[in-house]
This record gives structure tokens, C-alpha cells and sequence, in this order.
């Protein structure tokens, strides 16, 4: 299967956003503050030209770390016929390299419980926050130092 991966408009991420993030909620739900900024960028996932997966890297301060220089990871997704193909890793590896790219020093999320351990595996590191977010469920608080 040949995955590309390429740098995306937000609104190109909303209908994957809306099917496996937000139970199929209006395209409105799906859009996060700081998707249009100029500092923001989202990588797709593509297969046959198909979007499958893709991410949101955001300027903001993390919640519960003083991480200095730091974006947020949003909406990390794939379709569920494409999960567990390594897919998401490429997406959270392209990511990287585009905010190393960028001498962002941090990036942080809040990752869904079920989510937690794809990042972990990936030396993401829990700081042990776990908190609800309202209509979506138990977070875990996770960053990762990128220099």
C-alpha cells in the first residue's frame, strides 16, 4: 500500500475529523481554533488519492507542562479500514520532522485513553493528568521534547 503524505488545508481534514473523532457530527463541530493561523499546518494521509488519516500541529501553550516553544498535536486520525497498518506513525513522524523542521522545541496533546499507548510506544511521556473532555471522553496529558 503506498502512503503519501503531504501538508493539507484543515478543511481537507474535517470529513475523517467528523467520522472518528466526533461521531459523525457536523463539519462546524470539527474545526478547532487555530486551524487558519499561519503558524498552524496539517498533514494527510493519502492512499489511491484518498485521504485516510491525518493531524493538526497548532501554536499553543500546553495545559498542564511550562513547555517553552511548543505546538499542540490535534485531531491525529485514521480511517478505521486503514488502522493499525502503520499509518498513524507515519503521520506523528511527518509531524515531527516538520515542527523539527521549524525549531519547535515541544509538542503536546490530549490523547484519548484508547489512544494513549500508540503514543507511548512512540516516547511520547505521561505526566500522569487525566482529565474529561466534555462530549469526548477521559484524556491522558502526554509531550515529548523534540530538541
Amino acid at each position: 500500500m503506498d502512503i503519501v503524505l503531504k501538508k493539507v488545508n484543515s478543511n481537507d481534514l474535517l470529513p475523517i475529523r467528523s467520522k472518528i473523532l466526533r461521531n459523525n457530527a457536523n463539519y462546524d463541530y470539527c474545526k478547532y481554533k487555530g486551524d487558519n493561523l499561519d503558524s498552524s499546518f496539517h498533514i494527510g494521509a493519502y492512499v489511491s488519492n484518498k485521504i485516510v488519516g491525518g493531524v493538526s500541529v497548532i501554536k499553543k501553550k500546553s495545559t498542564y507542562k511550562n513547555l517553552t516553544n511548543s505546538y499542540q498535536l490535534r485531531g491525529m486520525c485514521v480511517l478505521e479500514d486503514f488502522q493499525n497498518k502503520g499509518i498513524g506513525e507515519k503521520i506523528l513522524k511527518e509531524a515531527e520532522k516538520h515542527c523539527k523542521i521549524l525549531k519547535i522545541k515541544n509538542i503536546w496533546m490530549n490523547a484519548r485513553v484508547k489512544a494513549a499507548n500508540f503514543y507511548l510506544k512512540l516516547n511520547y511521556i505521561d505526566l500522569g493528568f487525566r482529565y474529561e473532555i466534555k462530549d469526548i471522553g477521559l484524556h491522558y496529558f502526554l509531550y515529548k521534547k523534540l530538541q
